[in-house]
């Protein structure tokens, strides 16, 4: 079904006001084939992963977005030896969009435990916005924790 039922080749008479959303619950996804960022260790991750996106559409063309992402995540090291991973994710997602301007963020952290007790981590926050001038702000903020 097209966003909010618009179907863009005939759409008539300006934007409706509109909200859109969808969930998304237990999507498994393996991949046998992952590799550890800390170690190079090649071994097999596997997430179920749980989502919702909401967006928010005025008849002025305002648009608002947001997606929110968890899932439980583990990691198993193709050969023996290495340390397994499991652990929670979480990221976020939100835009907001005008005619003078437009603003992106977004956040997301991974926290891993390892089998031999070690914690790998990834914390991230962007940011993107836009003036009725035309200037532009950015940022971005990363920190990678490796056992």
């Amino acid at each position: 079904m097209p966003f909010c039922g618009l179907n863009p080749q005939t759409l008539q008479g300006g934007i409706p006001n509109c909200t859109f959303t969808a969930t998304s619950h237990g999507v498994v996804t393996v991949d046998k084939a992952n590799v550890n960022p800390c170690s190079n260790v090649v071994g097999t991750a596997t997430t179920v992963t749980n989502s919702i996106v909401h967006a928010t559409v005025n008849g002025a063309g305002d648009v608002w977005v947001t997606n929110t992402v968890t899932a439980h995540f583990s990691f198993v090291p193709n050969a023996p030896g290495p340390p397994s991973y499991s652990g929670e994710m979480t990221f976020w997602f939100g835009a907001s969009l005008n005619k003078n301007n437009l603003v992106f963020h977004d956040t997301g952290n991974i926290v891993l435990k390892g089998s031999d007790g070690s914690q790998l981590t990834l914390h991230i926050l962007d940011h993107l916005n836009t003036s009725p001038s035309g200037a532009v702000n950015t940022f971005s903020i990363m920190s990678f924790t490796c056992p």
